[in-house]
């Protein structure tokens, strides 16, 4: 297969390996009533999967640098579907997590080897619209998990959707072996995915630290709202599967769009103040976690409509909100980053999401037992904490405006 089908089928492995993300959450409950399990250890289990694949991309990005990587991506990828098939054959608590926290190993080679890969076969002018499309089938795996547990699940058992992914990560080993993988002929360790070098540099950088922290304790708060949204709704509310899901859908959809509006009027307000951006951010997660702390107070129920369809507005502008997050920050770190600490950069700021959202489900869990198995007090909680974020936000306001003119400068 020629290298110019290399990238679909990246594109195609992250798809796939995204769904694992969230392959448990949306079915927790289920999971809770075929096995001699809780729901809290299920979010348990799920915390650790996240862990462990952003402790281990560290590992696989050294590797990346040493070894092939077409044969890096096949043991990778061989090793989350063979451990996400044998998930399928847990007996309780201890199999289902030996066999997820063996499935993370494989999973947190995605985020490095993707993108090394994306770097060396995309040319530099066309890599910002490579890098959007890989997004978007990130989020679109996400969205495949939650789709397969709200349709499938109420009819098959819950290790249907484990199966499907598993096929999946199939379908990427064959095209692995058949593809042309673009290997690194000159290492050179600043243009590393992982580099130490670019990494003593940014530490230097005040901005980039404290955009890094931010997001980390943004996603410490935030990171489980989205993820178990679905099983708050069956859990709580009692709504079927797929009612639960098509609110979800409803309440998600606004994010589609709030990225380029916000990102838009952070672009406009940048033009006359450097802080322009950061300044929305924190209209952004001010008045989206104000809104999750309100829309998840709501006492609301399928038999009344009116208060089902404001708890819907509510949400769905919240997250609107939140959506305009990510598209700013990342624009503020491309104004404070060199070309040799970039890649470094934007790989620990992704890792600070995934840490971020297990460490989040973790207290979920937590929450869970706490509140009689009841996931809504822990919604509440999380939303109001998520306003711990923004106190990152003023220092970076005050430091940022001199980074961007230093390097403007050089």
């Amino acid at each position: 297969m020629k290298q110019e089908h290399t990238f679909k089928v990246i594109l195609l492995i992250v798809f796939f390996s995204s769904a694992l993300i969230s392959a448990l959450s949306p079915m927790a409950i289920d999971i809770a009533n075929a096995l001699p399990i809780t729901q809290s250890q299920v979010l348990l289990i799920v915390s650790i999967y996240l862990a462990i694949g952003a402790l281990t991309s560290f590992i696989w990005a050294i590797l990346d640098i040493k070894f092939s990587r077409k044969k890096l991506l096949i043991v990778a990828t061989l090793d989350w579907t063979l451990f996400t098939f044998l998930s399928m054959f847990a007996t309780d608590f201890f199999t289902l997590l030996v066999f997820q926290i063996c499935s993370a190993v494989g999973f947190g080679a995605i985020l490095p080897l993707s993108y090394s890969t994306i770097v060396d076969l995309i040319d530099p002018e066309k890599r910002g619209k490579a890098f959007g499309i890989k997004e978007l089938f990130y989020v679109l795996g996400i969205g495949l998990s939650f789709l397969l547990a709200s349709f499938l699940v109420p009819t098959f058992p819950w290790t249907i959707p484990l199966l499907i992914i598993s096929l999946g990560g199939v379908v990427c080993l064959i095209l692995l072996f058949i593809v042309e993988i673009p290997e690194r002929e000159i290492v050179d360790e600043s243009e590393a995915w992982m580099s130490m070098k670019a990494f003593k540099e940014l530490l230097h950088s005040k901005a980039i630290m404290i955009i890094l922290a931010f997001n980390l304790v943004l996603f410490l708060w935030y990171g489980a709202i989205t993820q178990y949204f679905t099983t708050l709704m069956r859990n709580d509310y009692g709504f079927v599967p797929q009612m639960a899901f098509l609110i979800y859908l409803i309440v998600t959809c606004g994010q589609f769009f709030s990225g380029i509006l916000f990102g838009h009027l952070g672009d406009k307000k940048y033009k006359t103040n450097k802080n322009g951006r950061i300044k929305v951010v924190l209209l952004c997660v001010t008045c989206g976690a104000i809104l999750n702390f309100i829309g998840f107070s709501l006492i609301i129920s399928q038999d009344n409509i009116l208060s089902l369809i404001l708890f819907i507005i509510i949400i769905w502008v919240a997250l609107t909100f939140f959506g305009g997050v990510d598209p700013l920050t990342q624009a503020t770190l491309s104004d404070v980053t060199t070309e040799s600490n970039r890649s470094t950069t934007y790989a620990l700021n992704n890792l600070c999401y995934i840490l971020g959202r297990s460490i989040s489900i973790f207290l979920l869990s937590i929450f869970l037992l706490m509140f009689n198995n009841l996931y809504r007090p822990g919604y509440m909680i999380l939303s109001i904490l998520t306003l711990i974020a923004v106190i990152f936000l003023f220092p970076l306001m005050r430091v940022l405006p001199k980074e961007i003119e230093k390097m403007n400068e050089d």
